[in-house]
């Protein structure tokens, strides 16, 4: 996975995934009701995971997952909800890597990509 070796427009890609992934972080940490759905989380995953490979939509379900935490969250919950709340929005966000990439596989084999 060297850097020689990516795609053109990676760099671009990566610079606005982040972004987006900070906004939401911080849109997190600030606001009274956090975003809780996975949606706006998992366009990122989906879209490395598509373009690039399993591994980096594992890698940006990491970063996700910790820009899902709501600011207030670890001062209200205990470390066992916090860490549950963590793994169920990973498990969720891999799932849809998993997936991403088996539908990119079987599209692939029947020559439709």
């Amino acid at each position: 996975m060297g850097v020689y070796r990516l795609k053109p427009g990676f760099w671009g890609h990566l610079v606005i995934a982040l972004a987006w992934l900070g906004f939401l972080a911080v849109a997190n940490r600030q606001a009274s009701q956090p975003v809780t759905s996975i949606f706006p989380y998992l366009a990122p995953v989906v879209f490395f995971a598509w373009v690039y490979s399993a591994r980096w939509g594992f890698l940006f379900a990491g970063i996700a997952t910790l820009a899902a935490l709501p600011g207030d969250y670890v001062e209200t919950h205990t470390r066992a909800e916090l860490f549950y709340a963590g793994l169920s929005t990973y498990a969720q966000l891999t799932g849809a890597v998993i997936s991403c990439v088996l539908a990119k596989i079987v599209l692939e084999r029947s020559g439709q990509s």
